[in-house]
């Protein structure tokens, strides 16, 4: 089958009445906000999937590897619904534009029970997770369009968890204003403490 490019879809083809775009969201930074904005002007209705929406850590996948650990996923599936759905709205998209689905990119054999398999995946590629994930949704029949290849991320969860757990304010910089507003509601902050002096 073989993924696509973006640029190769838009010069033949019209914006999908349909498409889907999917992260952890662990939190939901300035990259993800791009990456969703980006998808969700190639389509008519935008489905959010949230992989990992289960964040209890009984049943870890060799797929997901060490981003599935707990101090990896401090927020709750309900939480990630309202941090992300508050940052696109404050971004124009109008909430009957979107709708979140559970992705469980984790146990693929599962996807076809949130997401039909003629609704497009679009992503994006920085590293060679990225390509094992369009190779898994490639097999079991979507059709995946990259947005955009880069080198790398100028922007990771992992990076601003770690500033969050230092005391660091640089995070804030990396996110949308829901994001943040957020991260005090939920406790986010003590939260990774937390999680990080039980991984210690």
């Amino acid at each position: 089958m073989g993924f696509r490019f973006l640029s190769e879809v838009t010069m033949t083809t019209k914006p999908f009445k349909e498409g889907s775009a999917h992260g952890r969201f662990q939190p939901f930074h300035n990259g993800h906000l791009e990456y969703v904005l980006a998808a969700q002007k190639q389509s008519d209705f935008l489905w959010i999937g949230i992989t990992k929406f289960d964040i209890d850590p009984t049943e870890l996948s060799p797929l997901g590897r060490t981003r599935e650990k707990p101090e990896n996923n401090p927020l709750t599936y309900h939480q990630r619904l309202t941090m992300i759905g508050e940052a696109l709205t404050e971004n124009g998209v109008r909430r009957d534009e979107f709708a979140f689905i559970p992705f469980p990119i984790e146990k693929p054999s599962k996807l076809g029970q949130f997401l039909p398999t003629a609704v497009p995946c679009f992503t994006t590629v920085y590293e060679e997770w990225n390509r094992e994930k369009i190779s898994v949704l490639e097999s079991f029949g979507y059709r995946v369009i990259v947005l955009w290849e880069r080198q790398h991320k100028e922007i990771s969860g992992g990076e601003i968890r770690n500033e969050m757990i230092a005391g660091s304010n640089r995070w804030r910089e990396m996110v949308p204003k829901a994001t943040a507003k957020y991260v005090e509601e939920f406790g986010l902050i003590e939260r990774l403490r937390t999680l990080r002096a039980q991984k210690d």
